[in-house]
C-alpha cells in the first residue's frame, strides 16, 4: 500500500498560497516584474505562483521570502484549506497483476 498526494487538496493549497503571495506583493506595492527580479526569476513563475500553477521546491520559498522580506514564517502565515493535513496523503492500493511472480 502506498501513500500519494490528494490532488484535490495539493491545489486547494497552492491556491490559497499564491493568493497570500499576491497579497503580500500587492501589499508591498510591488509589479509582478519587480517581485520576479527580487526573487531572482522570471515574470512567468511568479504568476504561476499566484494562480496556484507552481509547485515549487524549497529553495523558491526562501526567493520569496526574500523577495517579499518576510521570513519563511510569515510566507506560512495564512488559511489553510480545511484538514489539509488530514487530507493531504490518500491511500493507493496497488493492482495486483497476477501474471507478477509466475
Amino acid at each position: 500500500m502506498q501513500k500519494i498526494i490528494n490532488e484535490t487538496t495539493k491545489k486547494a493549497f497552492l491556491t490559497k498560497f499564491g493568493e497570500h503571495i499576491k497579497q503580500l506583493r500587492q501589499e508591498r506595492d510591488l509589479s509582478q516584474t519587480e517581485f520576479a527580479r527580487r526573487c531572482n526569476t522570471n515574470v512567468r513563475k511568479v504568476i504561476r505562483t499566484e494562480k496556484g500553477e507552481y509547485d515549487f521546491k524549497i529553495s523558491s520559498l526562501i526567493a520569496l521570502a526574500k523577495g517579499l522580506d518576510v521570513n519563511i514564517t510569515e510566507l506560512l502565515e495564512f488559511e489553510y484549506p480545511e484538514n489539509l493535513f488530514e487530507t493531504f496523503w490518500s491511500e493507493e492500493f496497488p493492482h495486483s497483476d497476477k501474471s507478477a511472480g509466475k
